[in-house]
């Protein structure tokens, strides 16, 4: 591609006098010609695109209704940084790029928040050294986001109908949003979370918070100290609708973002292993709680959803490793029983009893010498 071909989008998509549809095509456009770019294309995409796209990201007000052109033009902005290979062609602008994604994070809806988050976490992977200054600013994010945990529990509660069906709400979006909202008669038409209140959200920050904490130790005693109570207090949540037969009576809606919660609460769970297993001593005072709340999240996870028990019972794996193990004695019973570890569902059954009997095998070993004899005879 021609060099004065990236100039040209670079000043069809500065131009402020376009409108944004025309601009959300230029950006499509755009995004899918990156397949045909050849390696020394990257580097001049970097350079002459990638201040356009900052300010098209940080100028474009975000808004929440998932059909506005707006939403459609940043969504497509991300795509492309996501689509670029995160190679050295990104290393002068890495700090750029991953302070501008964190500071989107704290405005933007739920959706372009999420792409948001999975950039953030390739870029810190790669370049560790170079993003030493972000690790404050994202702790501080993560702390906030799990600070918003009973406003997104409450707004579950409260949810009555599917998002794709209620009616847009103009406060939802920017003030300065420049297009109309979406047409009544789209049925894609959804309203989108803000980030900071997101289930979804939360579920990409612990995998972030642990590469942070790896490279960045000075930041770990603190912040684990902080957000344990947080974390401690997420995993309590529980919705109104808590038995198996009011999941599968509630609506389709409220059974997706239940989901969304116990996905949530799982990936807080394998964040508190991580915790378990490098800062054991600041755990050990909440281990009685931290036991039982491995016990209740296993049994109230839907039959369905067997990619999360896995992860739960890989998480239990680790956290029974260590000497948080003693306060699984009192309930032990429990996991002795296959329901609890594999649940109802038929793929679950199938798939997960390796993982369970795994998990199993190492808390019976290290507490064996403490259970009952009523215990033992259970097993």
């Amino acid at each position: 591609m021609a060099i004065t071909n990236f100039e040209v989008y670079a000043t069809r998509l500065r131009d402020e006098r376009l409108d944004i549809k025309l601009k959300q095509t230029i950006a499509h456009e755009l995004c899918e010609s990156l397949e045909f770019f050849q390696p020394q294309d990257y580097s001049r995409f970097v350079a002459i695109l990638w201040p356009v796209v900052r300010d098209i990201l940080l100028k474009t007000p975000p808004v929440f209704v998932s059909s506005a052109p707006e939403q459609k033009l940043r969504s497509t902005i991300l795509e492309i940084i996501q689509r670029i290979p995160h190679s050295e062609v990104f290393r002068p602008i890495v700090l750029d790029v991953v302070t501008t994604l964190l500071s989107l994070v704290t405005i933007e809806n739920e959706e372009n928040a999420v792409v948001c988050l999975k950039i953030i976490y390739e870029l810190h992977r790669m370049y560790r050294q170079l993003l030493e200054n972000v690790a404050a600013p994202f702790l501080e994010l993560a702390a906030e986001v799990y600070r918003n945990a009973d406003q997104m529990l409450k707004a579950m509660d409260n949810m009555d109908t599917p998002a794709h069906q209620s009616t847009p709400n103009v406060g939802l979006m920017s003030p300065s949003a420049m297009s109309p909202g979406p047409d009544v008669g789209d049925v894609s038409t959804k309203n989108l979370g803000r980030a900071t209140t997101s289930f979804k959200v939360m579920t990409e920050i612990p995998i972030i918070v642990v590469s942070i904490i790896q490279a960045n130790r000075r930041h770990a005693d603190p912040f684990v100290s902080s957000i344990l109570p947080l974390i401690l207090h997420m995993l309590e949540l529980s919705p109104n609708r808590t038995t198996a037969a009011s999941y599968e009576s509630a609506p389709p809606h409220w059974r997706s973002a239940f989901v969304d919660l116990i996905t949530a609460q799982s990936k807080t769970l394998s964040f508190l292993a991580f915790f378990a297993r490098g800062f054991t001593a600041l755990l050990l005072p909440c281990q009685a709680r931290i036991a039982q709340l491995t016990l209740q999240l296993l049994c109230a996870c839907p039959a369905e959803a067997t990619a999360t028990r896995k992860e739960m019972l890989i998480a239990t794996r680790h956290i029974v490793s260590t000497e948080i193990r003693k306060a699984f004695v009192p309930i032990a019973d429990r996991f002795l029983d296959m329901q609890v570890l594999v649940g109802s569902g038929l793929a679950s059954q199938c798939i997960l009893k390796p993982f369970a009997f795994s998990m199993l095998a190492d808390l019976m070993h290290h507490i064996r010498s403490e259970l009952s004899p009523s215990q033992l005879s259970r097993m």
